[in-house]
């Protein structure tokens, strides 16, 4: 899966385009300022991410931008078990949530840092999209989630792209993520209904 689906994790000319367009075709608002985003704290439309749980960890990312959309938080809960249960060490996030002001500022130091307003602005300023770091992680454990993202994006279920000036996993989820979960669920009930008893554990 991997060799087919190296180029599809690079970034290209459109990929800010395709963030921004699934952003608008979700009504993903953007944040604004720390006014608007504790608004949609309150709201329920962003969620608090714990500092460090048993399966993933917060890196250098502030207390007021612990969050994300609550899809978002599915997928890393998720993807980070799955990682912990594979490789025993735990996922590092390196950024979240953005404002409009905090892109802008990260924009003055990394010249990778997509714009802050605009068709092309950050798909973070969302809080759909969550950096999981390369830093940590082995040849296979790089490998996996390669693999892994490649297989969701295919599916139409995230956006991911790996990064290299700066080792990530940049990862945009989809509002539909949790539908992909309910199939799964589904699934596995219909494999354990259809089993025979000693083939259920």
């Amino acid at each position: 899966m991997w060799a087919g689906g190296r180029d599809l994790l690079l970034a290209d000319v459109s990929s800010q385009a395709v963030q921004n367009a699934r952003a608008d075709a979700d009504k993903l608002s953007r944040m604004q300022d720390m006014t608007m985003l504790r608004r949609f704290v309150q709201e329920g439309y962003l969620v608090s991410v714990p500092q460090s749980t048993r399966h993933y960890y917060l890196h250098s990312i502030p207390a007021p931008y612990q969050y994300c959309r609550p899809f978002t938080k599915q997928f890393l809960e998720r993807i980070s078990s799955q990682y912990q249960a594979k490789f025993k060490t735990r996922l590092r996030v390196s950024s979240m949530v953005r404002t409009v002001g905090r892109q802008m500022k990260l924009a003055r130091w990394n010249s990778n840092a997509a714009d802050a307003t605009g068709a092309l602005q950050s798909s973070h300023l969302t809080g759909a999209t969550i950096d999981i770091s390369k830093r940590d992680m082995s040849p296979q454990a790089r490998r996996w989630m390669r693999d892994v993202l490649y297989s969701l994006r295919r599916q139409g279920y995230i956006y991911a792209i790996e990064e290299f000036n700066e080792p990530v996993f940049h990862v945009m989820v989809y509002a539909n993520y949790p539908r992909y979960v309910r199939q799964l669920g589904r699934a596995r009930t219909v494999a354990v209904n259809d089993s025979s008893p000693e083939d259920v554990e």
